[in-house]
């Protein structure tokens, strides 16, 4: 009986080894858990646009601004993606966004590890309880004449970029970059210079004249629909991996 309580001895052993081994196996191939880091930006394009390398070609028909000045009042950032399950989280900024700062960072989400697909980001823009409005632009432009006159382009109502993002993947401590591309060529998409100089305007100095286009009530204001049209155009959105 020895020999054979010294073999089955062996066998158990042998078996234990390899439990141990298979433990010590899943434990090496199990991927760590954690989190991605995502950092939202928000930027000014065009050909028209200062301090920007971007390039784009304008619409046709469209008044040619220079533009020098833009801002949007960001409220929050809303994320969703499916991974085995859906997420769907948002991030209050409350910040008013020079987006000719190529920098200008709006805010930073954290998301689990895992393959996001059929990702969606969204832009909420309004008007701040500081009377920043929800966008601000203001530029200048040749008039018929020859002469340089300047624009603005405003809105007090609430705005949203509903955009589709590229299918993502994080890993623990990965970092991506979320660009949101205001292209500004966009924003009086066939309006003429003819047209533009039929809207509201203020005389400026060296008899140049400031033209307005402009909405924080409920009067009607020409041009307004058809910028806020536009509008829902010029906003696009790159992801990058840092």
């Amino acid at each position: 009986m020895k020999p054979i309580s010294a073999q089955l001895g062996l066998i158990i052993l042998l078996v234990l080894s390899i439990l141990t081994s298979c433990k010590e196996e899943d434990i090496l191939v199990k991927k760590p858990d954690g989190n991605g880091t995502v950092s939202y930006f928000a930027k000014a394009s065009g050909s028209g646009v200062k301090k920007t390398d971007t390039k784009s070609i304008k619409p046709l028909g469209s008044v040619a601004v220079e533009w020098s000045a833009a801002t949007v009042y960001v409220e929050k950032i809303a994320f969703e993606g499916k991974t085995s399950h859906l997420l769907d989280t948002t991030i209050f900024v409350g910040k008013n966004i020079n987006i000719f700062n190529a920098d200008a960072l709006t805010g930073v989400i954290q998301l689990p590890t895992g393959a996001y697909k059929n990702v969606k980001v969204k832009l909420f823009a309004r008007k701040s309880d500081k009377s920043e409005m929800a966008f601000n632009l203001r530029g200048t432009f040749i008039n018929t004449k020859g002469g340089r006159d300047s624009v603005v382009v405003g809105s007090s109502y609430p705005f949203e970029a509903n955009l589709q993002v590229p299918d993502i993947i994080i890993d623990s401590s990965d970092k991506y970059r979320v660009t949101f591309n205001f292209n500004l060529d966009k924003v009086l998409s066939d309006i003429s210079t003819e047209l533009l100089q039929t809207a509201r305007s203020y005389a400026g100095k060296d008899n140049s004249l400031m033209y307005v286009i402009w909405k924080g009530g409920s009067d009607e204001e020409p041009f307004y629909d058809q910028v806020i049209a536009n509008w829902q155009t010029v906003a696009s959105v790159e992801v990058s991996k840092q």
